[in-house]
């Protein structure tokens, strides 16, 4: 074989040399290196139309924020008496409720009736009045206090477990009822005591 054969076909052998792996090592390299160069599309999307609005709580009695009530009043009694009216409670805002009730004597001659016990209170839930005048009473319905005697401290609790909920717009109908008790004694003559009552609302109804 001639020197010039020989040495084509050791030609081929080179692409094994030192050199060429470099170069082939080089290109790989580049090749791995140029992957971060690719861009990326994006689309956002606005999502709008939330709102949030604060509910109102407005608990009401008669439908008045300040009533006044004359029907369950009496004069001139005497002990066995009775008066009874209906209020009705209702929630006149937009957000449920429920409600507790407070109540009790005032005036400089309540601490007489105090003493003596001589005015009791008994609400009637869903009850209806019956009667007229001073021998008006509450009928119907279930009893949810009383009969017990008013006392001078007006945050004493006649409903101290919550009642309701009420929805926005809901009412409930308690009957009132107070009795001059028959053993009222005769020291009680010619005194006046008046008596309050305050609903308050919440909007926890849990």
């Amino acid at each position: 074989m001639s020197s010039h054969a020989a040495a084509r076909l050791r030609r081929p052998r080179l692409a094994g040399s030192p050199r060429v792996r470099a170069v082939l090592g080089l290109g790989v390299v580049l090749l791995v290196g140029a992957t971060g160069t690719f861009a990326f599309w994006t689309d956002d999307v606005v999502i709008s139309g939330t709102s949030f609005t604060a509910g109102t709580l407005d608990l009401q009695v008669n439908n008045s924020d300040a009533p006044s009530t004359t029907t369950l009043a009496m004069s001139a009694m005497v002990p066995g008496n009775t008066s009874a009216e209906v209020l009705t409670i209702k929630n006149n805002g937009t957000a449920a409720l429920k409600y507790t009730l407070t109540g009790g004597l005032t005036g400089t001659e309540a601490a007489a009736y105090n003493t003596a016990a001589a005015l009791k209170l008994t609400v009637v839930a869903a009850g209806t009045r019956s009667g007229t005048g001073k021998s008006s009473t509450c009928t119907g319905g279930t009893t949810i206090f009383g009969p017990t005697a008013l006392t001078n401290v007006t945050s004493t609790a006649i409903i101290g477990t919550r009642r309701g909920p009420l929805a926005a717009a809901g009412t409930e109908a308690l009957c009132f009822q107070i009795t001059f008790d028959s053993a009222a004694p005769s020291s009680l003559q010619g005194k006046t005591a008046n008596a309050t009552f305050t609903a308050t609302g919440t909007s926890d109804v849990s």
